[in-house]
């Protein structure tokens, strides 16, 4: 005679705790099981619940002395989750049926005839909870998804306005500049469109990336350097970039920052170490970890003898120092023992270390 009793084991389900890459690889087939169940419409759900109630029934039949009554939440989460509560409450109560007609004999088993059915009607009641508390979860998680969706729209739309924004000023700049006939006027015209491009296009990175928690400043630092080489190179000057940067995520903010201090040394690298001359080099560095470096070097004409950063910076260096300071950061400017000068600012890994994608090292690259 096949008996069959509840025990502990029906209602509970103990937690396994897996780790490491191993387990990861063995839930791969799970995952794409679910992708490709997401597909299925309600009613395949349905259907597909169904036979697995039947299987398991036929099992449970089988085994007899055991009972399975804890595998048909499977067909319920099945049917739960992608054809609704009403599908998943019907899947429970034919699941409880089923435990109860899956052995024959099964009424032999108790002392008073009708403790079979009473388990039964234990079981659709659990089941019926299970694929309650499953469809709210099921809604809330389409509720956050619509909620996370609409809140990156707009923190999308926000960037696009303030980069059309920042763009708009930028036209204004260069109009006015247009009007004047003083060169050393135009200079400083030119310097601040670039301050306001290189803001502009870290908010359209980030927009175009729609990853607004932080942003690749590698692929940032190598963009800036070749517009500023491009539009800043003295005339004459057969200048070569060289750029090596390794991927540094940053948060806005701290791009922002360090984009203008970067802007502020290629500038001054710019004016100062090549005029006059027919050619030079400008090496751009980024380095990661623990400690973040960038360094801006050339080698021009140098430092004049007896400078100090700190008492005679203009107003460039001074927006160096200050905004190094802003993001907890060193800066050091020294001469090259070889020639020419370096720029190096030192600043705190201010994200968690992720991978980030990011282009190939540039090559050195030639503008006349």
């Amino acid at each position: 005679m096949k008996t069959k009793q509840l025990g502990n084991s029906d209602l509970f389900i103990t937690p396994v705790r897996f780790g490491g890459s191993a387990w990861e690889q063995s839930l791969a087939p799970i995952h794409r099981a679910l992708e490709l169940l997401a597909r299925i419409s309600q009613t395949a759900a349905t259907v597909l619940a169904i036979v697995l109630v039947a299987v398991i029934a036929w099992f449970d039949y089988v085994t007899g002395d055991f009972s399975l009554a804890v595998f048909y939440l499977v067909p319920v989460v099945l049917a739960t989750w992608y054809a609704g509560r009403v599908s998943g409450w019907f899947i429970g109560v034919l699941s409880a049926a089923a435990w109860l007609v899956g052995d024959p004999a099964l009424s032999q088993a108790y002392v008073h005839p009708l403790m079979p059915y009473w388990n039964a009607a234990m079981l659709a009641l659990i089941y019926g909870i299970v694929a309650y508390l499953l469809s709210t979860l099921h809604w809330l998680q389409a509720e956050l998804q619509e909620r996370v969706e609409q809140r990156t729209a707009s923190l999308a739309e926000v960037h696009h306005r303030v980069k059309n924004n920042l763009q708009i000023i930028s036209s204004l700049l260069m109009l006015q500049a247009e009007k004047l006939s003083n060169a050393a006027d135009k200079a400083v015209f030119d310097e601040c469109r670039a301050r306001i491009y290189s803001m502009a296009r870290l908010h359209e990175q980030l927009y175009s990336s729609g990853d607004f928690s932080d942003l690749d400043f590698a692929a940032h630092l190598r963009e800036m350097a070749e517009m500023l080489v491009r539009s800043h190179t003295p005339q004459g000057c057969s200048l070569a970039l060289d750029v090596r940067a390794d991927p540094v995520a940053v948060d806005l903010d701290t791009a922002v920052t360090l984009g203008l201090i970067a802007n502020e040394l290629l500038l001054n690298a710019l004016k100062h170490g090549f005029a006059g001359r027919p050619a030079g080099k400008l090496t751009v560095e980024l380095y990661g970890g623990d400690r973040n470096e960038m360094t801006v070097r050339d080698d021009g004409r140098g430092l004049r003898p007896g400078f100090d950063a700190t008492n005679n910076a203009g107003l460039g260096l001074e927006l160096v120092l200050g905004m190094t300071r802003q993001i907890r950061g060193e800066a050091k400017i020294e001469n090259e023992p070889a020639g020419g000068t370096r720029a190096t600012i030192f600043f705190p890994s201010l994200l968690p270390s992720k991978t980030v994608k990011t282009e190939p090292q540039s090559k050195p690259t030639h503008h006349d």
